[in-house]
């Protein structure tokens, strides 16, 4: 068999089996396909997947035990009313008839201002509570974001992949009926195989990468489409100052130092009243003395383990308060790198922008030189190649260009 006949059968064989294991790839491995939805919002994906997240466990747990804390806090007694019952009698020694009945009812108060710190801690856990909603959809919406970038980014690599990939396949066939013509050498049609070849496992590559993204975003946000236009307006909001996770360590720091001042309170145990009735007879016989009995017991010291309790409590009020600095100093860090990178995005765009523009020009050029056969055709897949990579490089800026600004809002706490 002739050398040139060896080298046709190779590149037709090769090609037969790419696309052999193009249609495997497609048809052996079932998932989830997501498709573009033109009524779905950003808003909306991040709420549903909100909805389905185990965080709102944690947001419905907070709020109830807020309402217990503030119905605690308004409690007219500190504690539970008691009763007590008492007899007296003389019977088993002289047995004259001495009876002495006494009822009543024991009721703890609070000391002036005891109730403040509870009040305090209350409302401060209701509106922890309010906060912890918006940082739990503060948060899914970080991971939503991420998601439907991604997503955007793979289908953009996925397009051009296929679009460099069949281009390069036409290139090819047309070059193989040029050397059935002899109008070209057996080599270049290898060289055109050759390279449709590298561009058809490109193709490959990026649906994998797709196929990734896809199962990600099903896996996260439990839907079959995303949102197909998922830009967001840059924030108007520069400073912290509303940031629902500032907003929460700050009420965390006030239930905190709310909870010293409760237990500082409590120190002294709780003074008792009580209220009851006396009734006594000295012999037999004789009709009852019947009185009205008041009391009042002061607690005299402090409980033995407040010292322990207010000194846990303070040593969490501290750690409440490095963790509420330290994450304002993250988030400052977070807001000028969001800040840094939308600035370099649009940079990015505009460079993107006018390399395509000459890479554009370059290939139509090549195509012409190839037609009036002043260009190889190592120059022209090479012109193409570049063309199809500055394309890329354009579309990817301008989706990191959309995602840097989705990054700049979710810094400062912005929810789509």
């Amino acid at each position: 068999m002739p050398r040139s006949l060896a080298l046709l059968l190779f590149v037709v064989m090769t090609h037969d089996a790419a696309a052999q294991l193009s249609s495997e790839a497609s048809d052996s491995h079932t998932h989830v396909s997501i498709e573009p939805g033109t009524s779905l919002t950003l808003h909306e994906v991040v709420l549903h997947t909100a909805a389905r997240e185990p965080g709102t466990g944690v947001v419905t747990a907070r709020r109830n035990e807020a309402d217990a804390l503030l119905e605690n806090a308004g409690r007219l007694l500190p504690g539970a009313p008691s009763i007590a019952v008492d007899h007296v009698t003389d019977r088993i020694w002289t047995n004259d008839g001495y009876r002495q009945w006494g009822t009543g009812v024991e009721l703890p108060l609070w000391w002036p201002g005891q109730r403040s710190g509870r009040r305090d801690r209350a409302q401060a856990a209701g509106a922890a509570a309010d906060h912890s909603e918006r940082a739990h959809l503060l948060e899914v919406a970080g991971w939503v974001r991420q998601a439907v970038a991604e997503l955007a980014l793979a289908q953009v690599r996925l397009e051009l992949a296929e679009a460099e990939w069949r281009a390069e396949d036409a290139l090819a066939d047309q070059i193989e009926r040029a050397v059935a013509m002899q109008e070209f050498a057996e080599r270049d049609l290898l060289l055109a195989r050759s390279s449709s070849l590298n561009l058809r496992f490109g193709y490959l590559e990026a649906l994998e990468e797709f196929r990734h993204a896809e199962g990600n975003y099903s896996l996260l946000a439990g839907l079959t489409e995303w949102p197909a236009d998922w830009a967001e307006a840059q924030s108007e909001h520069s400073a912290l100052r509303d940031h629902p996770l500032l907003l929460l360590a700050d009420e965390e720091t006030a239930r905190a130092e709310a909870e010293v001042r409760r237990l500082i309170g409590d120190q002294w145990g709780h003074p008792v009243l009580t209220l009851g009735t006396q009734h006594e007879r000295d012999i037999r016989g004789d009709d009852y003395s019947n009185r009205v009995v008041t009391g009042l017991r002061i607690p005299l010291g402090r409980r033995r383990d407040a010292g322990a309790e207010i000194a846990a409590a303070q040593r969490v009020l501290a750690e409440t308060r490095r963790d509420a600095h330290r994450l304002e100093r993250e988030l400052r860090g977070t807001l000028a790198e969001a800040e840094h990178r939308l600035a370099l995005a649009d940079k990015r765009v505009a460079t993107a922008t006018e390399q395509t523009r000459m890479a554009a020009e370059y290939r139509r050029l090549s195509e012409r030189g190839f037609g009036l056969g002043e260009t190889d055709l190592g120059a022209l897949i090479r012109a193409r190649a570049r063309a199809a990579s500055a394309e890329q490089t354009l579309r990817e800026a301008v989706i990191l260009r959309l995602f840097s600004t989705a990054q700049l809002n979710q810094a400062t706490g912005v929810i789509p």
